[in-house]
Formats: C-alpha cells, sequence, structure tokens
C-alpha cells in the first residue's frame, strides 16, 4: 500500500494585530482587499455574495512567470472568529486555508493561519508523481515557501490596519 506524501503536509503561522478583532476580521474576509498583500496571491473576486459560508470567489495566483488561477469556496464562516475556504470543491479540493481570530485582553487580536495540502490535484502533487524520489525536498520547499508567503501576508494585512487605522484603502 503506498501512502500519500502530501497527506500531512500543513503549515501554521501566527500573527499579531494591535487592532480590535472586528477591524481584523473585515480586512481578512475580504478576499478581494487581501490579494496582493503577499507574495503570490495577486487578485480575487467574489463570484457572489461575501464572506459566507457556500460563498464562492475566484483568485489568480503569481509565482515567477507562472499564472494560475483557482475557485475557492467558503466552507466555513463564523465572524469575527473563523473562516475557512477550500480550493477546489469538497472531497477533492487541492487544499484548505482557515484563518482563527481570538481578542487578546489587552485588545491586539491574534490570528492564526493555516494550510492544509489536499486531497485533490495541486501542482505540487503533479511534480512529486514525476519525480517521486524529490518528494521530501519538494514538500520542504514549498512548506517552507507557504510559510514565508503567509507570514509576510498577514504582517502586511497588520501594516494596513495599523497605517489606515482599518480595512478601507
Amino acid at each position: 500500500m503506498t501512502t500519500d506524501p502530501l497527506a500531512d503536509m500543513a503549515v501554521e503561522v501566527t500573527a499579531t494585530f494591535d487592532a480590535p478583532i472586528d477591524q481584523v476580521w473585515v480586512l481578512l474576509s475580504d478576499v478581494e482587499r487581501m490579494a496582493g498583500l503577499g507574495p503570490e496571491h495577486v487578485s480575487a473576486a467574489w463570484v457572489a455574495g461575501g464572506p459566507a459560508t457556500g460563498a464562492r470567489f475566484t483568485g489568480v495566483n503569481r509565482r515567477g512567470d507562472f499564472t494560475w488561477d483557482v475557485t475557492c469556496v467558503v466552507t466555513e464562516c463564523r465572524p469575527p472568529e473563523y473562516l475557512e475556504w477550500t480550493v477546489g470543491d469538497a472531497p477533492d479540493q487541492s487544499s484548505t486555508w482557515s484563518y482563527t481570530l481570538s481578542e487578546g485582553r489587552a485588545g491586539p487580536t491574534v490570528v492564526v493561519q493555516r494550510f492544509r495540502h489536499g486531497p485533490g490535484f495541486s501542482f505540487v502533487r503533479q511534480r512529486i508523481d514525476r519525480t517521486p524520489d524529490e518528494a521530501g525536498v519538494v514538500i520542504a520547499g514549498r512548506t517552507a515557501m507557504l510559510r514565508d508567503g503567509m507570514e509576510s501576508t498577514l504582517a502586511a494585512a497588520a501594516r494596513l490596519l495599523d497605517r489606515d487605522g482599518g480595512p478601507a484603502s
């Protein structure tokens, strides 16, 4: 029996925002505004509605000269504490992403962003299928890239709230 080398691929990062949870929620749940704050996700648009369970949005990602489009589905939305979406439709999504927000005693908001791979198609899976002997290196490289991207995206979002005092630009 072959095990899936991507079954345990996950990334989690934590950031503290010096802003009330409601302000942080408004920004993080605005996929159109969040696009472009990080190194890979360059644009997004709601297909219909906004942040709510079942809502869909499209995203455009870019890494170097490679650009790809994705359709995402909000699978859980509990304002102002939790937002989760899949890239692609469950149960064959390529990944699941989420934000968990909690307000600290002194007012800052702690955000935990999570990424979980699979179980469906992804470019990482495609590369591993082509070069299975490199699976560990490929997974480690992509995991590090995701961690760096998530950290820089949350840092940019926190700076935006600090600078503007809210999510509107």
